[in-house]
């Protein structure tokens, strides 16, 4: 499939763009909770659980957070329009139980835009941690091993990532600029865009509905895809490299694969990525339209505080770019939507 690049060979110039010199010297996507944030947190959690309406039926309006406008409004902004990430420390998780941090986590969704499910049972709010599964598998999804992942986006507009305990050691997430990994590109390998904005199958793990796309995206996904003045990015080394592995599902050409591996090669680059150790109550946002993000192997320890466990949420914010189809829809059931959850689900989606 030729594709007609003749107007987008041009570098992004803006901040989504970045180095981790640039990112590192640059403490705006850094945030803290105040006294008074966390004051209303408490009294939102305390009021939405005792409302008695289903979590995810939650909204802004009902857990009213006043003094927090400005801080949403300025990681919103930091996602949508700067370095593609952002980190919130401070979010009251300690001396919760499991349940408690999650409702505390769907008070602070509510807030940033509509969470998406990130699985066919309906999951909204997705909990990190080691399950046992081996990575090798191609129908193992990554954030349920232990294992060293590939760098990756996922689905919706933002990942949330909120942290409630580390690992005993290791698990430190790498984040990296897609859009200053394509500059690179632009710059030294030309001859690899074609096959980026042509796009690729995804194996997408028994994701999508019945049929023949169940395991494999109905279209080509394009890597990198520019639309109304914006450049975006998605990409799954794992997901795109295991693809030809499905039956029926068409085989990766070489030129494809090269494109594919040195996306990731690059992103792996220190001079790309920034590294984030994320501790209790370390909220970490990220842009899945501009950077890309794994971590490194981890080890638990017996204590459940040694045990790592992130809740992550898929959102989509409100006013967010606007994106093709091709680009947009990962599991062949819309754009910006999650897996298909079958109707007999229904009453299992929630946190």
């Amino acid at each position: 499939m030729a594709v007609d690049t003749s107007k987008l060979l041009e570098p992004v110039t803006d901040g989504s763009a970045w180095t981790r010199d640039e990112v590192c010297e640059d403490p705006s996507w850094v945030f803290d909770v105040d006294t008074t944030m966390r004051a209303e947190l408490e009294q939102a959690v305390s009021a939405a659980g005792s409302s008695g309406r289903r979590l995810q039926d939650l909204s802004s309006a009902d857990v009213p957070l006043p003094s927090a406008e400005d801080l949403i409004r300025a990681v919103l902004e930091q996602l949508e329009h700067g370095r593609g990430m952002a980190l919130v420390r401070g979010v009251p998780v300690e001396g919760r139980d499991l349940d408690s941090c999650e409702l505390l986590y769907e008070v602070l969704a509510a807030h940033l835009g509509t969470s998406i499910v990130q699985d066919t049972k309906g999951t909204l709010t997705d909990h990190v941690a080691d399950r046992g599964l081996s990575y090798d598998q191609i129908s193992v999804r990554g954030y349920t091993t232990n294992a060293q992942l590939t760098p990756h986006c996922d689905s919706g507009d933002v990942v949330a990532l909120l942290c409630i305990h580390p690992a005993k050691s290791g698990g430190v997430n790498t984040i990296s600029s897609s859009l200053g990994v394509y500059n690179e590109i632009l710059r030294h390998h030309p001859e690899l865009l074609e096959s980026l904005y042509a796009g690729v199958h995804y194996n997408i793990r028994g994701n999508g509905p019945p049929g023949p796309y169940h395991d494999v995206t109905s279209h080509r996904v394009p890597v990198y895809s520019y639309h109304r003045g914006r450049l975006s990015c998605r990409f799954n080394q794992k997901a795109i490299l295991t693809s030809e592995q499905v039956p029926g599902a068409p085989s990766l050409g070489d030129d494809e694969k090269l494109a594919v591996n040195t996306v990731a090669e690059l992103s792996m680059e220190p001079r790309f990525g920034v590294d984030i150790e994320l501790g209790p109550g370390d909220l970490l946002l990220l842009c899945n339209h501009t950077v890309f993000h794994n971590r490194t192997s981890f080890e638990d320890g017996e204590e459940p505080h040694e045990k790592r466990l992130l809740l992550r949420k898929w959102i989509n914010v409100v006013n967010g770019r606007e994106l093709t189809w091709e680009f947009g829809d990962h599991y062949n059931t819309g754009i910006r939507e999650g897996p298909f959850v079958p109707d007999d689900s229904d009453d299992l989606v929630g946190s």
